[in-house]
């Protein structure tokens, strides 16, 4: 069983844990197979390979099947191959797109009939484990495709994204366990004014995203609870977003967890150029990539 997972981008500037979009043309290639042994191999390759453990504990596509193995009492093991297309640590929901793949190429292998929240679920238990924390919001992208609106209880809404163009802006730094840290950075409670200025434009993002209006998604990439503190750990990040709205992005913020920065636009190669030159100045080399939303998720090829 062989499968291919889209990137995504959580959050989206206002939707923390909550709003996911998958991407097109940036994924993972996961094969599947069923071995005689009772064991659980992994083998990784492709970007970032050496930074990703094989260790199934570990590694977020790993603890899914673990859990499979060991919850159905199954008779025989897996072995599992990882072609990795999405930078890990970056932001660009690397690990989710493992657990989401790993999840689907069992479910289709077994003809385990799992529903959508289910297969959601057992996804986010990879995320769990090397994030420490089963978010959904981009497994649930990686799954499905499309724009998706996350809850506690794995209750997962999809929506045909509207016609963005989004540029992203990788630097080349490396934080040892990028998913903890930028989740320990953030705190226990925020002021109400924030909050309510955040579930505004959120608000305002979902209507968007209903009524297919580009526009009014580049702008309701907004974030005054998450940003602020996340923009800490990457390099020159203000002046990053400044220089992306000052070359006509419609709006900017950090990718996920980041380091990764995007923005929405129509002039990707000059807001991308602004972007990277920000983070040239703060002596950082950078990536880009352009892309859009992608309407698939998790498919056999």
């Amino acid at each position: 069983m062989e499968v291919y997972a889209p990137a995504s981008i959580a959050n989206l500037g206002p939707g923390f844990d909550v709003f996911g979009l998958a991407l097109d043309g940036i994924g993972d290639f996961f094969k599947l197979s069923i071995i005689k042994e009772k064991t659980l191999s992994i083998s990784v390759n492709g970007l970032g390979a050496d930074s990703i453990p094989s260790d199934a504990i570990r590694n977020s596509a790993g603890t899914v099947l673990k859990y499979i193995y060991e919850s159905r009492g199954l008779s025989h093991g897996f072995h599992a191959e990882i072609i990795k297309g999405i930078p890990p640590g970056r932001g660009l929901g690397s690990s989710g797109a493992s657990a989401a793949a790993a999840a689907y190429a069992v479910n289709k292998l077994l003809n385990l009939g799992l529903a959508k929240g289910e297969l959601v679920k057992l996804a986010a238990l990879g995320e769990a484990a090397v994030s420490g924390s089963a978010h959904a919001d981009n497994v649930s992208a990686s799954l499905l495709g499309g724009f998706v609106i996350v809850d506690f209880d794995y209750d997962v809404v999809r929506l045909e994204p509207p016609n963005i163009r989004i540029v992203i802006a990788v630097p080349e730094i490396v934080y040892e366990a990028k998913t903890k840290l930028a989740r320990s950075l953030l705190p226990e409670s925020v002021r109400l004014k924030e909050a309510v200025l955040n579930v505004g434009k959120a608000s305002r993002m979902a209507a968007a995203v209903a009524l297919k209006d580009s526009t009014l998604f580049g702008r309701s990439i907004c974030d005054k609870l998450v940003e602020p503190f996340r923009a800490k750990i990457i390099p020159n990040f203000w002046r990053v977003k400044e220089k992306a709205l000052d070359a006509g992005a419609l709006g900017c913020s950090i990718a996920g967890g980041g380091p990764s920065v995007f923005a929405v636009g129509e002039d990707l190669e000059e807001i991308g150029n602004a972007m990277s030159e920000a983070f040239e100045e703060a002596g950082v080399k950078c990536s880009t990539y352009f892309t859009k939303p992608s309407v698939e998720g998790v498919r056999v090829i």
